[in-house]
């Protein structure tokens, strides 16, 4: 198929345009056409009317003429007065023949025919000096008139036969112009749809990479620039593989390697602290407890950092099957209970019967680092409102509490692994920032969503799961 595309995008949509060109340049064409018709026509029309008029009236003003003479010559009989006779016959027809150039009908030229051969008679026999009456040829003036008459009515003919034609071409034209309407719109369509599929691919294979999907290769058909861009994206999306493999790799070196020399350190302050090597006066007791409870508190992150490198393949980890997810909240907020109390900081929870598709575990750890979460923002002696409901066929988890809240320049951000915000936080050490981002990989695992609520105050952290979840075969 991709023989069928030309060698660029540009050409693609020249092409196009060229395409959805045609139907109006047709119209148009044809539009010249009638018009170019219609004048020739119109000239012709024009062009016929003057003859018919000009030979008209010197037709009779040249039977005048040969009335006249003919009258005086059959009273005075003299020759003079029959050679003006004659010029005048030969001027009448003369224009009789211009006269006949006309598009007469059957009717009016051989009626016209008849005048001439009546007159050529009554001619003869002036030449070969027979009786003629001055009644016969006031019966043939009579008869020419009468067909001269018709001149009129073959102008009004013509200039209605011209009248039909162009309400005939300006009919063609509009219909031809509503035509070519839903043909160059279905064009116009068809091109777009051809466009924009080849902007899909590309868009997909951005989003894909985004997302750090990096299992299926990317192929753009189309154009051969956009062939090349889809192969440049092929190569980013190997390149990205390779980096993730390096990093999860070092992240896991890492965290054995500082995990085993942790260890000994908290073994060995364990030890001093319980006098094992011998007794230990105030200062040195309080400098074991520093170095335990830095060493738990170093431990912690460590954990965090492992929890978060198995987050990212929680997709491929998930078991699926019910779960009462307000009875994991419920449990959740029961192991925070002392923490929360000993800030004096109170939970109101309205939590809603709802059943969820999931891995338990992994969502427990979602509810957990949010409660955590705003725990950790809360002033002391505030509130924070845990809420799970049920919406359009999702479970919708609202966690909000009364602390500083998510900057509006940091929101896109706060998801992001190691990454910590810059408003001061009360009371808590401070974390590793990698809470949220492990709790948006479980719930990007499970299909769901998890956002920031504009509030203008307070944190406020929503989770929407759906009710059932079907894992990818």
């Amino acid at each position: 198929m991709s023989r069928l595309y030309p060698k660029s995008f540009l050409r693609l949509i020249l092409i196009g345009f060229g395409l959805i060109s045609l139907p109006l340049v047709f119209a148009l064409g044809n539009a010249a056409f009638n018009v170019q018709h219609l004048a020739e026509q119109s000239e012709r029309a024009v062009r016929e009317a003057a003859l018919a008029t000009r030979t008209s009236r010197e037709m009779h003003e040249t039977l005048t003429g040969m009335e006249r003479a003919l009258r005086q010559y059959l009273v005075l009989r003299e020759r003079g007065l029959l050679e003006d006779y004659r010029r005048l016959r030969g001027e009448f027809v003369k224009a009789t023949q211009e006269y006949s150039q006309l598009p007469l009908d059957e009717r009016g030229r051989s009626r016209l025919l008849a005048v001439l051969e009546r007159e050529r008679k009554l001619a003869d026999g002036l030449n070969a000096g027979a009786a003629v009456s001055l009644d016969e040829f006031s019966a043939i003036a009579e008869q020419a008139r009468a067909v001269l008459s018709a001149s009129g009515r073959l102008i009004d003919a013509e200039v209605e036969r011209l009248r039909t034609t162009a309400l005939d071409a300006r009919s063609t034209l509009m219909w031809q112009l509503l035509a070519a309407i839903p043909v160059t719109l279905g064009i116009a369509l068809w091109f777009r749809a051809i466009i924009s599929s080849q902007l899909q691919q590309v868009d997909r294979a951005i989003r894909a990479i985004g997302r750090a999907e990096y299992s299926d290769g990317v192929t753009v058909a189309g154009p051969q620039d956009l062939a090349y861009l889809g192969r440049r994206l092929d190569w980013l999306r190997r390149r990205l593989a390779e980096l993730e493999e390096q990093k999860n790799r070092f992240l896991r070196h890492v965290s054995h390697d500082l995990k085993t020399p942790l260890t000994a350190i908290r073994e060995g302050s364990q030890l001093l602290g319980e006098g094992v090597p011998g007794p230990l006066n105030e200062q040195q007791k309080t400098i074991i407890g520093i170095i335990d409870q830095n060493s738990r508190r170093l431990q912690q992150l460590i954990e965090e950092l492992i929890n978060y490198q198995q987050a990212g393949f929680a997709a491929s980890s998930i078991d699926p099957h019910p779960v009462a997810l307000d009875v994991v909240c419920t449990q959740v907020l029961r192991t925070h209970r002392l923490v929360a109390a000993a800030r004096a900081i109170r939970f109101e929870r309205k939590l809603a019967p709802v059943l969820v598709e999931g891995d338990a575990d992994k969502l427990r750890v979602v509810v957990d680092n949010l409660i955590t979460n705003a725990i950790k923002f809360s002033p002391r002696e505030g509130i924070i409102h845990v809420e799970l409901t049920k919406q359009d066929g999702r479970a919708v988890l609202d966690v909000v509490d009364q602390g500083p809240g998510v900057a509006a320049e940091e929101r896109e951000r706060v998801f992001e692994p190691f990454f910590r915000g810059t408003r001061a936080r009360r009371g808590t050490v401070k974390g590793s920032g990698l809470g949220l981002a492990i709790a948006k990989e479980y719930v990007l695992a499970h299909r769901g969503k998890i956002e920031i609520i504009e509030t203008g105050k307070g944190g406020y952290f929503r989770v929407k799961l759906p009710l059932n979840w079907e894992k990818k075969g």
